[in-house]
């Protein structure tokens, strides 16, 4: 093409005649074109189309590698929630297991002292046999005593009981807040962490509609409009349309024609932030 156009442009096309002269052919003037240069400026631009190709596939390959340290990060995340839960389950158990052997050896002991109890009174009334007004006074005054002890030993066993379930409630309440104060942390960090993909990938399609756009003739640069954008999760556009013209229609057709020109576009490898990239719109202004 470069050849063709030099021989063309090397041509004198003068075809004046004066009048009453003869009408005479205008030299046909040639330039030869140095083969070797024509080569090199091919081979030049050859190189700059694979440079920039190298570039391209770079920068895939860090936005590639940022999701996927994007995605562990999410995983280790949910793995520490998980492991919280399972510490929280491991205590529950615990605290159960703790309080059946304590109420085992509650009722071992009250055994026990029953059973001495009866032991001693089998005592007293053999020994006492000849003194039943004695054994029948000193008898109502140990069952009366005994009455009272166990009443005292009823309301403090329930005093203790008491106590002991109100720390298990503050104790599952407060781990309970911990909990929903670390899903509501984890929720605000995803829903940051998404719309800054969002704007990011965003920003990634407005330079691609931009290196595919080509501007008509008589837009100026102060120009811009709004195009709203239909995508599959492949990226590819279904559908493009100005929701905001610029004035200029040219230049509306020109932004419409560019979308299309560069699907598929780049989307986001997350499918919870893809699904707010089937309709998206963006403001086309050129650089």
């Amino acid at each position: 093409m470069l050849l063709l156009a030099v021989l063309v442009f090397s041509l004198d096309w003068e075809m004046t005649v004066k009048p009453g002269a003869e009408r005479k052919k205008a030299p046909v003037q040639a330039v030869v074109v140095d083969a070797g240069k024509l080569d090199a400026e091919v081979q030049r631009q050859k190189q700059l189309e694979e440079k920039k190709r190298l570039d391209e596939q770079e920068k895939l390959k860090r936005l590639e590698q940022r999701a996927e340290e994007a995605q562990m990060k999410r995983k280790q995340e949910e793995k520490r929630i998980a492991d919280l839960k399972l510490k929280q389950q491991e205590e529950n158990r615990r605290k159960k297991e703790e309080a059946s052997k304590q109420a085992e050896a509650k009722k071992k002991a009250e055994a026990k002292k029953k059973a001495e109890a009866e032991k001693k009174r089998k005592a007293e009334v053999a020994a006492k046999k000849k003194a039943e007004a004695e054994k029948k006074r000193k008898a109502e005054a140990a069952a009366k005593k005994k009455a009272e002890a166990e009443k005292k030993r009823k309301a403090e066993a329930e005093r203790k009981r008491q106590q002991e379930e109100a720390r298990r409630k503050a104790a599952e309440q407060e781990m309970q807040a911990r909990l929903a104060a670390e899903q509501k942390r984890m929720a605000a960090q995803r829903q940051s962490a998404m719309q800054r993909m969002i704007n990011e990938y965003v920003g990634y399609i407005q330079e691609k509609v931009q290196r595919s756009w080509i501007r008509p003739p008589g837009s100026g640069s102060e120009l811009s409009c709004t195009v709203e954008v239909r995508l599959i999760p492949s990226g590819e556009v279904i559908d493009a349309q100005i929701v905001r013209s610029s004035g200029n229609p040219a230049f509306d057709r020109s932004v419409e024609s560019a979308v299309f020109k560069a699907s598929p576009l780049p989307i986001p490898p997350d499918p919870e932030v893809m699904e707010q990239f089937r309709s998206l719109k963006f403001t086309f202004k050129p650089g």
